[in-house]
């Protein structure tokens, strides 16, 4: 059963995100939700190759949990294991 957390988002839902940042252990992204919140996809939780991503770009993802100050998110397509996110 899914259910909808503190930030609007159920767990694993899909959403689109545009990508605002390149750091050293990942992106971060801006949502398309009504409070344009910040969130953060690991490279390890991405398929694309980095190489063919840009700031402005949009992906589609899911949704993992939010930690501050990130919401956190793993590209759609992605295998997710529940006990390892």
């Amino acid at each position: 059963m899914d259910f909808l957390d503190e930030t609007g988002f159920f767990i694993y839902q899909t959403t689109k995100v545009r990508i605002r940042n390149f750091t050293n252990k990942g992106i971060e992204v801006h949502t398309y939700s009504k409070h344009g919140s910040l969130g953060f996809i690991w490279y390890c939780n991405l398929l694309s190759e980095t190489d063919n991503l840009y700031e402005g770009k949009s992906l589609y993802v899911h949704y993992l949990g939010y930690k501050e100050p990130y919401l956190y998110f793993t590209e759609e397509g992605r295998l997710i294991f529940p006990d390892l996110v």
